[in-house]
């Protein structure tokens, strides 16, 4: 026989398999609980980095939501004479239903007032909140609607309690320095922290960094973004300020007794320019 009468399966025998001969190969035990594993180490290291990736996308949403509210409140202020917007506690509009109210007081709610120059209800809500607000006796409709048809369904942002005497800004010598408006579900916020920052001769109110995101806070800023809260400051302009330092109780000006101990954090952002009163 010649070698081309041969065929290459009589130099090279072809092997089967159980595959090949239609009978399927199953993985061990042993393997399959490896894949689980790899698949478990691989879940808890990219859920993580995906938690904080979704963190950061609310984060900067919410700091377009206050740049768009610093920008409604230099456009009220300059129609306002260069005056900011009156917001002393408690508030006139008894339709509120809270436990106290002032009839002498404006109504209105502050994000109400700025509505008409933001045009979008929804930057004063914070994505990264969804926790219950207060408003005090400031009426997020019209004060004296029986219907109370909202004209801001809902504000996650808080004012501070120092600014709201409604002052020409031409009374204040650094503007830009000051926070007006913060992550907060409280209407108002008391930043009662006394700290003398280096370079200073005077120890004067910051924001106190106390609480988590849905932390309502009377006395500071809740940190609500990967360690910080965004602020709006009295020029109109819009920042994100990371929670720094530490103080304890003892060094707020009130409230100590109605926050837990600390120590806490601090914003380096101004709450008033004038000193806090010698201990």
């Amino acid at each position: 026989m010649t070698l081309r009468n041969h065929r290459l399966q009589d130099f090279f025998p072809i092997r089967t398999s159980a595959r090949s001969l239609g009978k399927a190969s199953g993985f061990t035990l042993i393997e399959l609980l490896i894949v689980i594993v790899i698949i478990a180490l691989l879940a808890a290291l990219l859920f993580p980095v995906l938690a904080e990736a979704r963190e950061k996308a609310r984060s900067t949403s919410c700091l377009s939501n206050t740049r768009q509210i610093g920008m409604g409140l230099a456009q009220y202020t300059q129609d306002y004479d260069e005056t900011l917007l009156p917001q002393p506690w408690p508030g006139g509009c008894a339709d509120v239903g809270y436990f106290t109210t002032n009839p002498a007081q404006p109504a209105q709610h502050w994000a109400t007032m700025l509505y008409p120059y933001v045009g979008n209800a929804g930057v004063f809500d914070c994505p990264s909140f969804s926790g219950t607000t207060y408003v005090a006796s400031y009426a997020l409709w019209r004060c004296g609607d029986p219907t109370k048809t909202p004209i801001v369904p809902i504000v996650e942002y808080g004012v501070n309690e120092y600014q709201v005497a409604g002052k020409p800004m031409a009374s204040y010598a650094e503007p830009a320095s000051i926070g007006l408006f913060y992550d907060n579900s409280y209407i108002y916020s008391g930043p009662a922290l006394c700290y003398q920052a280096p370079g200073s001769s005077v120890r004067r109110r910051y924001f106190a960094a106390v609480g988590g995101a849905d932390w309502m806070d009377y006395y500071g800023a809740p940190v609500r973004h990967q360690g910080g809260s965004n602020f709006v400051y009295l020029d109109g302009h819009s920042k994100y300020a990371k929670a720094v330092g530490s103080f304890t109780n003892a060094d707020l000006e009130w409230g100590a007794d109605w926050i837990p101990s600390g120590p806490h954090k601090r914003f380096d952002v101004l709450a008033d320019e004038d000193a806090c009163p010698a201990k």
